[in-house]
């Protein structure tokens, strides 16, 4: 799902620093190092999605760009202790996170989808019809809040599973009828373990700010607004120029933005 022109996503000018503000041509930016295929180690060092965007960023602030992977639980907590400058690691931009930190508007979006049997798929997924349906969800998650807020009062069955390829199981098993969760897993999972299950996707993707955010943004702290100004500034000249979509289509059989 292609999102709206970054430019007029924007909530704030993107006017460039004052003439007082740091010059920013040395940044240090964080990812996570474990969450293929956006990042991860190879060779010692991180790559994937987040990281060829960062350099992207770098190179069109004309910064020198250091990239490490403190690991998930340590990304906000290194930048609020300014060890790092920026965080490019998939962060939904979500209110709660909004409390701490600051985001970009939004470089990329996939939201969840739902999974169904080809031969018996729904073809009307609003909650009301999903009364009685058993829908399979990775415990614990975004989605599982999901389905218990808006499809479980209507009467849906939710049922958590430890992993999202568990559930699929049930599913093409016959136990659920359906599976709801991250795209880009159940892709994965449908595209190799499960090719000839006679599972697909079914409906379309779940737009749900509440649960999901509203997209996953570059992460500044609040009292570098200098920063995140020219950050924003670099992603609407990364989307004018067709480099966001160079760098979805050499990591993604799909589009993410």
């Amino acid at each position: 799902m292609r999102l709206a022109p970054l430019a007029l996503l924007l909530a704030v000018p993107l006017a460039l620093a004052s003439a007082e503000a740091r010059e920013w041509k040395q940044l240090r930016v964080a990812t996570d190092g474990a969450y293929p295929p956006f990042s991860r180690i190879e060779g010692g060092k991180p790559v994937g999605f987040d990281v060829d965007v960062a350099h992207a960023v770098c190179a069109r602030l004309q910064a020198e760009c250091e990239i490490v992977a403190p690991g998930w639980d340590d990304l906000v907590p290194a930048l609020l202790a300014r060890r790092v400058d920026l965080v490019v690691a998939s962060q939904p931009i979500t209110e709660e996170a909004r409390r701490r930190v600051e985001f970009t508007a939004p470089y990329y979006r996939i939201d969840p989808r739902f999974v169904a049997r080809e031969r018996d798929a729904p073809t009307d997924l609003a909650p009301a019809a999903t009364a009685g349906r058993r829908i399979g969800v990775r415990a614990a998650t975004a989605h599982a809040a999901h389905l218990a807020a808006v499809h479980a009062p209507a009467g849906a069955i939710v049922e958590p599973f430890p992993t999202e390829a568990e559930a699929l199981r049930a599913l093409a098993a016959g136990r659920l009828d359906l599976v709801f969760g991250d795209t880009l897993t159940l892709y994965g999972l449908l595209d190799r373990s499960f090719a000839d299950a006679g599972l697909r996707f079914v409906g379309t993707p779940v737009d749900s700010p509440r649960h999901f955010g509203n997209g996953a943004g570059i992460t500044h702290r609040r009292e570098d607004a200098d920063l995140g100004r020219l950050v924003d500034k670099a992603l609407v000249d990364l989307d004018r120029d067709g480099t966001l979509d160079r760098l979805v289509a050499r990591h993604f059989p799909f589009a993410i933005r």
